[in-house]
């Protein structure tokens, strides 16, 4: 029998405290951001190997997207202040989201 350890992926998900979800770029990294600005080398020059991750990610509202995994909120702000490109994945804005306060994407006095 042969055993199989998770993908990292799904291991990194449970792991990180902090996720980020964000949108994808229309061009991918190269095109929008450029060679220099690759998010990739920047976790690991400015944040270190094992201290955040980025991975695809998608929903029906978000399908080119990405989610940014860390071990902080500094982290997070940081990796969102050197690529404002990317904007943050926010599903209570879309009209799949609903709750007591917000229906189809519209919140109570809005």
């Amino acid at each position: 029998m042969t055993r199989r350890s998770p993908p990292q992926k799904k291991t990194d998900e449970i792991a990180f405290p902090v996720r980020v979800l964000l949108h994808g770029l229309g061009g991918g990294f190269l095109r929008d951001l450029g060679s220099d600005r690759d998010p990739h080398a920047w976790i690991r020059i400015n944040l270190g190997l094992g201290n955040a991750e980025l991975y695809p990610w998608h929903t029906p509202y978000c399908q080119d997207g990405f989610q940014f995994l860390c071990r902080s909120p500094l982290a997070a702000g940081q990796f969102l202040a050197a690529f404002p490109e990317f904007l943050v994945a926010d599903g209570t804005a879309t009209e799949f989201y609903n709750s007591p306060y917000v229906t189809a994407g519209r919140r109570r006095g809005e």
